[in-house]
């Protein structure tokens, strides 16, 4: 086994959930708006409920092969489609670790616009590829002590613009029918299928039955997370203004005011996006550098850090041109490829490991 290191389940689920709510945040919140307008929150609701099925499936499926990672289960058991289906996992941890370094950046740019963007992909990339040369145990670690802080602060935050918001602009209530909600619905389960990446952590977490009521209660923490979000923006701008916005809760936290002494919290935002998609790239970069280094057998998969890196920095930087050419990425391709990766792929698995394989993962 390459990875020896063990961590806990709250620590898994707390990976889990900072892996999927920063990107609620920082890009969900305004594809659900476009489709949803102020009935954003229904659709979330729905959405994370659907999302369970990718999630349960993944975790059974790990669950019939114990110790073994999403991309071992389909290289060594699912015969030749299944190490297809593995490089291609492999290019999904790719592709979605060069995603969230380009984010990060273009986060960055917003605030600081002399300084350019090739330094913002390098200073996260080295920093990330320091955290997964650590190892899992202290990713899990430094993410377990940085979680509660920036929900404590994020909750105070929402605490403070309570005042300036008026809940009637989520009103009226479906005006215009199922259609946008079930639009937004399909984006927030394709947004929980990133959890596929945790079928490369599952494996190493020490009490593998109790592993489906944590990823179940992680996806409800991390409903409850978003529902503030996607509900705060459009009290506070109304829906078709909170629609047009790059980065709604960016806006949102411009607004909070502490009396006469402090105002513009932008920094805590900053903040939290910068710690957030931190371990949301490690956990991709890791899951892509461990996958490799099981594929090709080596007995570490520290070798592969640089090449990797470097991989995401160049592809980060040729990703897109400007934001307006991720934000049709985003539209178009995030969540189809999202709901094969994170609920089709691993549904399709469990059944067909039901029917031609023992409890143990061994062939019938």
């Amino acid at each position: 086994m390459i990875e020896s290191g063990k961590i806990s389940n709250v620590q898994a689920a707390m990976l889990t959930i900072t892996n999927l709510t920063i990107m609620g945040h920082l890009i969900i919140l305004s594809l659900v708006f476009n489709q949803s307008r102020q009935d954003g929150w229904i659709a979330g609701i729905i959405g994370s409920c659907l999302g369970l099925i990718g999630i349960v499936g993944l975790t059974k499926l790990s669950q019939r092969f114990p110790g073994l990672t999403l991309v071992e289960i389909l290289f060594y058991r699912f015969s030749w489609p299944g190490k297809v289906l593995a490089v291609i996992y492999l290019a999904y941890f790719l592709v979605m670790g060069i995603l969230a370094t380009r984010l990060f950046a273009e986060t960055y740019k917003v605030i600081m616009l002399e300084t350019p963007l090739t330094s913002f992909v390098i200073i996260i990339v080295l920093l990330c590829a320091y955290i997964v040369f650590l190892g899992l145990e202290t990713m899990a670690r430094m993410n377990q002590i940085m979680l509660p802080i920036l929900v404590i602060t994020a909750m105070s935050l929402v605490f403070l613009t309570i005042g300036k918001k008026d809940y009637t602009n989520l009103l009226p209530i479906m005006a215009k029918g199922f259609g946008p909600v079930g639009l937004g619905s399909l984006t927030v389960m394709g947004w929980l299928g990133e959890f596929a990446v945790m079928g490369m952590i599952l494996p190493y977490v020490k009490h593998p039955k109790k592993l489906l009521s944590f990823n179940v209660a992680a996806a409800f923490i991390n409903l409850i997370f978003f529902l503030g979000p996607i509900t705060g923006p459009i009290a506070l701008f109304g829906p078709e203004e909170a629609a047009r916005m790059s980065f709604p809760t960016f806006s949102e936290i411009r607004y909070v005011q502490l009396g006469n002494i402090l105002s513009r919290f932008d920094a805590i935002a900053v903040l939290f996006w910068t710690v957030g998609l931190m371990f949301r790239i490690s956990v991709f970069y890791y899951g892509l550098c461990l996958g490799t280094a099981q594929i090709l057998k080596f007995k570490t998969y520290r070798p592969l850090i640089i090449p990797f890196g470097w991989l995401i920095v160049v592809g980060s930087l040729l990703f897109a041109s400007n934001y307006e050419e991720i934000k049709n990425f985003l539209f178009r391709s995030y969540v189809p490829v999202n709901l094969l990766m994170g609920a089709a792929i691993p549904i399709i698995l469990l059944f067909w490991s039901l029917a031609f394989f023992k409890k143990t993962g061994s062939r019938r």
